[in-house]
């Protein structure tokens, strides 16, 4: 029956295109530009189904069906075209499965009988939505807690909406919606997930997390008290991040297979995959700290992935008919996947990322590059136009050809050419400012003077320094020799902070201890003191004597020191201590597990308790030693008060 199957075809296509408003020859459409193509009359159009109809009632009758519902489910009107047989197919007998189920169960329905109840207001995005109403509406942080199980699919999705409905593409700014989940996701976790939604998942979760993930992030760990490695089990489903387009996702575990395929912009870092990673990839990049499977790479266009290959392994597992392997050797890379990296240990303590971090410039040459050819090549033309333009704009021509020659330099009369006259500012002119700043009223200039600009606030706010306290005051109490910046004046120093390609200040000719100092002030600008803590907490054991005592050589570092006062990084360093202290959270932490092992430490200075701290956090019993009356080594005998 073609034409019936003709009348199904055409009408589908009909249908959609009309609901999707792009039918390319101008039928099904109301788009002026599209319905141009169409030369004929709606009439022809309705003339034509019209006739397919009568041709369908007429093949139902010789069939003996009245309606299409009484067509569905007959497989028992189908015949086997024995003409076509193969040996293959000689012997195949189809009966079990054309067998229509009336006839095993009497009564089975065969189509839709009743309406179903997908049970959509009763949805957990309905939770999400109503709790976010402050971010909704004002843009207000808000934190959200609920548990989750597999037959919640699409969480985020209808949020996502709402952002995307109210502030547009751009969203709202980096974790202002924060949903920390407990349980077993099902499908399409986060999918489409809009910027400024955080889902952070102490689980797991089923097949299609992140898909077309569009700016939000995503993390996923195992629940804090389960026993097996992280690094070993599958944590999310298959054709994770399928189609995302912006974002970041941080998965603590292994991906099921097709992890991150046809992915156009996400960042992503995960502890393995299973086979076809990175299939299709069109863009942004994807960290796998472990193992994957074959035919990974395939159809990869765009975008890079960075493979962690301990096993040295990894190449016979590759798709290499469009890509390359390579190692990591630029620096601004190396940042960039550190920065990944960290980020992934932060967001899910992961264990596998610390041990990485802790020898990060031993494994970095078994890290290998995945980059499709034409994606090279692509970069390194842009990477010579940039250059050359950059070129240009170097090139000043001080002396026009019109008005003299090279030979001319030396003449007195040249002055005038190669030295332009400043005219001199009268004291009562005002100070030159931000054009966009000066076309708005005083109201408006007020408010923005109590929103900081942390995009360009290296250029705008100088630095604020902790004057020491007047010697005569400082010997009558036992209080800090400097005066304290206060919160305000934190933010406004915090706001210097510039995004760095390369901060030197975490760099091995800056902070001797690696402390990830861009990311705890970036957390102290958005008020997120705690997270700051955490972060700060990573990499220093004591911030409480560093932030005092330490000579600081991260701001001799410090990028903005070229040309300015460096960012007050000691300062910021002790408030966050200070802060911690202040609202307690700074609590005994007793490890979970203890390995039975007894450790001695000798001296109890800075590296000794240092030392004690890190071995207590691995699980052993540590005794600290030491030869003077009191504990505290070079901070109590050492430093002069």
């Amino acid at each position: 029956m073609p034409s019936y199957v003709a009348f199904i075809l055409l009408s589908f296509h009909g249908l959609t295109s009309f609901v999707v408003n792009t039918c390319p020859v101008g039928i099904a459409t109301q788009d002026p530009q599209l319905r141009a193509k169409f030369a004929g009359q709606p009439e022809q159009v309705i003339n034509f189904f019209y006739y397919i109809a009568e041709e369908l009632r007429t093949y139902m009758a010789k069939l003996g069906f009245r309606t299409i519902n009484e067509m569905v489910g007959r497989a028992d009107m189908l015949k086997v075209n024995e003409k076509l047989r193969t040996p293959k197919t000689a012997h195949l007998d189809l009966s079990a499965i054309l067998k229509p189920a009336w006839q095993m169960r009497p009564g089975a329905a065969t189509y839709r009988v009743r309406q179903q109840d997908h049970k959509l207001y009763i949805r957990l995005d309905n939770k999400f939505i109503d709790e976010a109403e402050p971010a909704l509406s004002k843009g207000l942080p808000v934190h959200i807690d609920c548990e989750v199980t597999n037959t919640d699919r699409a969480l985020g999705t209808s949020l996502s909406h709402r952002v995307s409905k109210l502030y547009g593409e751009e969203g709202l700014p980096k974790d202002t919606i924060h949903i920390s989940m407990k349980g077993s996701a099902g499908q399409s976790l986060g999918a489409f997930l809009a910027p400024g939604i955080t889902i952070e998942l102490e689980g797991d979760a089923n097949d299609y997390v992140g898909k077309g993930l569009s700016g939000g992030r995503l993390i996923v760990y195992p629940p804090k008290e389960s026993p097996f490695k992280a690094e070993e089990n599958i944590i999310i489903g298959n054709v994770c991040l399928y189609g995302a387009t912006s974002g970041e996702a941080f998965i603590r575990g292994i991906a099921s297979e097709r992890f991150a395929v046809r992915n156009s912009g996400a960042n992503a870092v995960v502890e393995g995959c299973g086979d076809h990673g990175c299939e299709y990839m069109t863009g942004g990049r994807v960290v796998v700290l472990g193992v994957t499977g074959r035919n990974f790479a395939a159809g990869m266009s765009g975008g890079i992935a960075y493979v962690l290959d301990t096993a040295h392994t990894f190449a016979s597992k590759v798709n290499q008919e469009m890509v390359e392997l390579g190692k990591v050797t630029d620096p601004r890379e190396i940042a960039a996947l550190r920065s990944l990296i960290e980020d992934h240990r932060h967001y899910t303590g992961s264990e596998v990322a610390d041990r990485v971090l802790h020898d990060f410039h031993h494994l970095l040459p078994l890290f290998v590059r995945v980059m499709p050819y034409d994606y090279k090549r692509v970069l390194e033309e842009q990477a010579i136009r940039e250059k050359e333009e950059k070129q240009r704009l170097n090139v000043v021509d001080l002396i026009p050809s019109r008005t003299a020659s090279q030979v001319d330099l030396a003449s007195e009369d040249m002055q005038e050419v190669l030295v332009k006259k400043t005219p001199t500012v009268k004291k009562h002119e005002p100070a030159v400012v931000d054009m966009e700043d000066s076309l708005v009223d005083d109201a408006t200039t007020k408010q923005r003077l109590t929103k900081l600009d942390k995009t360009r606030g290296f250029m705008k706010y100088k630095r604020l320094g902790e004057a020491y306290r007047p010697p005569l005051k400082r010997v009558k109490d036992w209080k800090e020799i400097s005066s304290r910046l206060n919160e305000s004046e934190l933010k406004y120093q915090s706001a210097r902070c510039m995004d760095c390609g390369v901060p030197f200040c975490q760099s091995e000719t800056g902070c001797p201890i690696s402390n990830i100092i861009p990311k705890w002030n970036d957390l102290v600008f958005k008020g997120q003191w705690q997270d700051a803590l955490n972060r700060l907490l990573m990499t220093n054991n004591f911030p409480e004597f560093t932030g005092r005592v330490c000579p600081a050589p991260c701001e001799g570092a410090c990028v903005l020191g070229i040309n300015e006062q460096p960012v007050g990084i000691k300062s910021i360093e002790c408030a966050i201590i200070d802060k911690g202290f202040e609202m307690g959270w700074m609590a005994p932490k007793i490890p979970e597990f203890r390995t039975g092992k007894r450790v001695a430490i000798i001296g109890s200075g800075p590296a000794g308790l240092a030392c004690a701290d890190q071995l207590n956090k691995a699980g052993h019993f540590v005794t600290v030693y030491d030869r003077n009356d009191r504990m505290g080594g070079l901070l109590m005998y050492g430093i002069p008060k």
